[in-house]
């Protein structure tokens, strides 16, 4: 009442909209007249409803640059697989806009889409084809992409190293 602010925007995630939140209560609770105006902002571009969000842009082109080292590295490598996680414990908007515009990804792993590791039509099967026909390839993997165990990791290179080495 004493700075006589009736309105306060936010910016920010679910910690900052939860506290815009609580301060609307008290506003609320007190009779205040105050407006409170969160906007989201989240590298994940994960909410609906909008078309992008604060961040994204600048995670794909960081994302963009980690998928060229991986490119370069699994290039130059007899039978070089890049691999490069990226952040999206929810969603597959970073792995997925990054990976189509670099051009350079061949397998992109997103939580939205369902894959097996194994079988005729497994990821598994289609890297070793592309390695054997390109002589490398490079995978983005969203992070919350199958949710597989640490045991089908470890065995998927394990089968790897056995074919190549």
């Amino acid at each position: 009442r004493a700075r006589r602010i009736d309105m306060l925007f936010v910016l920010g995630g679910n910690g900052t909209h939860a506290g815009a939140n609580a301060i609307h209560d008290e506003c609320r609770k007190r009779k205040l007249k105050v407006s409170v105006v969160a906007v989201p902002k989240t590298i994940d571009n994960d909410i609906p409803l909008m078309d992008k969000t604060f961040g994204f842009d600048t995670a794909v082109e960081e994302a963009q640059r980690a998928i060229n080292s991986a490119y370069i590295e699994a290039r130059s490598a007899y039978h070089g697989i890049g691999l490069v996680k990226l952040m999206g414990r929810s969603s597959g908007f970073i792995a997925m806009h990054a990976s189509l515009s670099s051009g350079q990804v061949d397998v992109c792993l997103i939580p939205e889409v369902s894959f097996a590791l194994d079988g005729e039509y497994g990821v598994l099967q289609h890297l070793e084809q592309l390695i054997k026909n390109k002589g490398f390839c490079v995978v983005c993997v969203a992070e919350a992409a199958g949710q597989v165990s640490e045991l089908t990791v470890v065995l998927a290179f394990a089968f790897f190293r056995s074919i190549y080495h």
